[in-house]
């Protein structure tokens, strides 16, 4: 049954995997939020926004956007 359900979560993920990437930037925002990074993420990227993040890294807080 175990193998079953891992068989199906592999199917599952070919068709709803992750998509190619074309570009990937980031933006110094700090503090960042999702909210704050998404919208700007998207005014950068407004046709080929696919997603974003926070992370955190030595020089602060910043947003990854990914299109």
């Amino acid at each position: 049954m175990g193998s079953v359900f891992v068989v199906l979560v592999l199917m599952g993920s070919l068709d709803l995997g992750p998509k190619s990437v074309e570009c990937a930037f980031s933006i110094q925002l700090n503090p960042c939020t999702l909210s704050q990074c998404i919208a700007e993420c998207k005014k950068a990227l407004p046709e080929k926004y696919l997603s974003a993040t926070c992370a955190t890294g030595s020089q602060g807080k910043f947003c990854i956007c990914l299109g």
